[in-house]
């Protein structure tokens, strides 16, 4: 037991896009960085902290990257990763970037276009010792281990990374049996073992996101709806415990958002399995807008591009580095005022994008057919600037389905360059259903009428893609329609966007700072004395 009145936590949420590190009690998390890190080859390990150069952080200080073994935290999706990350011998050749979870482990010309399999592998920590340098770089950026720091400051302080804090840790869940529960254990019990041996916390708890997005919003007993990057998500959680029976996943989510978003800019798409789809009506006046050289992210813009090889950058744009790039530039532009400032329920008599590429008489439209010279296009009409410098015109019809790609979170129907291969009985895919029907599943799946309607009553919406604007308001609407008269449901969603984006280590700022929970920690004498088997009895939210 690590009892204490102010034990001054040390809170870690590693999501799928971004992770989030801070002290207990504090409003919001002081360093968000990307979920991945470098991996250099072992030859160029004493090299690779001097290629890094420093990265500038929240508050405008330079601080150098921290090393731990072959990996190196923060990433930068703006630079081209240091040369040591390249392999230089072997059929092989991968790019020493790995992202922390599997379902990051891909790039755009994977399955990810169908949505099918965009939920497989999501939280699975793929690398534990990649998941533990995150952490490592936060106790440097925010001065975490030393009891110096107090009296010498940080700048006169210097640090080890080998050394004790005197901070508990408490890490965020984010699988919440996305994954089965045996692998699920096992990583808990991996998180465990790297919290308290690598990381050499005093005391360590790991908690649901679900609970602790809850407890940010108030409730102990609430339906959490968390749309996320790789997904939607969403779990009953009955007075701080999660009831898995009624948990259910979507793979609509800011990833897949911004696939279908891509692949629209570039027209190429997959028709009943075709690859490649070109001529046939796109919604473009012409061809589209990145269709000869594709979506072009930061990195490729930066000066330092020319100081690597031709293979290397080939190499580079197989990996998931171009991929999370890319899906970097696609989320700016769907999140950027240009295209929110249409709304999200401005048209919903239409889903956006139906009927590209499609063979029916009324859509087999040629490219030839559309030709330039008989369409006049308004240069003062509204438009979006990606960096390379090419302009999206959203006055066309793609332009404008494009600002409603977030009602594709709550359509019936999907266009046919994200439909699924497989569907079900409803003509869904067990993984692609729309919020408002995944929200309606989670309840049917729970017995308990009373509770049911408690948790109608209070549906939270929380998450990075939840922020688009009208997004609470529409799912309002669309589960009137499918919910029975009796609920009185109520859809609950913050209006800070630091509230909505990081919610789940708002909750563990919250939690971590009541008396109530000092005695739930695990001490490192009882990890010592039982292993990790008292950890998983005692975080078993279930």
């Amino acid at each position: 037991m690590y009892c204490g009145d102010e034990t001054g936590a040390f809170i870690g949420d590693v999501g799928s896009h971004t992770a989030r590190f801070g002290y207990g009690g504090e409003d919001c998390p002081k360093v968000v960085i990307p979920s991945a890190v470098y991996k250099h080859s072992p030859d160029e390990n004493n090299n690779a902290g001097s290629s890094l150069g420093n990265q500038t952080i929240r508050g405008g200080k330079k601080r150098g990257v921290v090393q731990r073994g072959n990996y190196t935290a923060p990433v930068s999706l703006m630079n081209v990763p240091p040369q040591s990350c390249f392999s230089l011998e072997g059929e092989d050749r991968d790019v020493g970037f790995i992202p922390i979870y599997q379902s990051m482990n891909s790039n755009n010309n994977q399955t990810k276009q169908t949505g099918q399999d965009s939920c497989d592998g999501d939280g699975v920590i793929q690398d534990i010792d990649a998941w533990a340098s995150l952490w490592e770089y936060s106790f440097s950026a925010l001065a975490a281990r030393g009891k110096s720091k107090h009296t010498v400051g940080y700048q006169k302080m210097e640090q080890s990374h080998d050394g004790p804090i005197d901070h508990p840790l408490l890490a965020v869940d984010s699988s919440s049996r996305i994954i089965s529960t045996n692998l699920q254990e096992k990583q808990k019990a991996r998180v465990l073992e790297t919290l308290f041996e690598t990381l050499s916390a005093p005391a360590a708890y790991i908690a649901p996101s679900a609970m602790l997005s809850s407890f940010a919003n108030g409730r102990q007993t609430s339906l959490v709806v968390d749309v996320g990057h790789t997904g939607s998500r969403v779990t009953p959680v009955v007075d701080g415990y999660l009831l898995h029976s009624g948990s259910c996943k979507s793979g609509r989510g800011g990833m897949w958002l911004g696939d279908v978003q891509q692949r629209v800019l570039e027209g190429c798409w997959k028709i009943n399995g075709t690859d490649g789809v070109v001529n046939k009506w796109n919604g473009w006046k012409g061809a589209p807008p990145c269709q000869q050289d594709g979506v072009t992210p930061r990195y490729i813009l930066h000066s330092n591009i020319e100081k690597i090889k031709a293979s290397q950058l080939e190499q580079l744009k197989k990996s998931p580095f171009h991929s999370i790039a890319v899906h970097e530039v696609m989320y700016e532009m769907m999140s950027s005022t240009s295209l929110q400032s249409f709304g999200i329920g401005t048209d919903t008599t239409s889903t956006p994008f139906v009927g590209y590429g499609s063979a029916d008489d009324n859509n087999d439209v040629t490219m030839e057919d559309k030709n330039d010279d008989d369409v006049e296009v308004e240069d003062d009409g509204p438009s979006y600037v990606l960096p390379d410098g090419t302009k999206i015109d959203l006055a066309q019809q793609a332009g404008k389905d494009l600002s409603r790609l977030p009602q594709l979170l709550l359509s019936e129907d999907l266009p046919s360059l994200a439909q699924p291969q497989t569907s079900d009985a409803n003509g869904y895919a067990s993984n692609m259903l729309p919020l408002h029907k995944l929200v309606h599943r989670s309840l049917s799946q729970i017995l308990d009428a009373d509770l049911r309607k408690e948790l109608a009553s209070n549906i939270i919406l929380t998450g990075s893609a939840s922020l688009f604007p009208g997004l609470d308001k529409t799912l309002s609407i669309e589960l009137g329609k499918v919910l029975p008269a009796s609920y009185k449901h109520k859809v609950i969603s913050s209006k800070s966007t630091v509230e909505n984006r990081y919610g789940a280590w708002i909750g563990g700022s919250i939690l971590s700072s009541l008396g109530s929970f000092q005695q739930l920690w695990l001490s490192k004498k009882e990890y010592e004395e039982n292993g990790a088997v008292l950890g998983l009895q005692r975080f078993n939210n279930n």
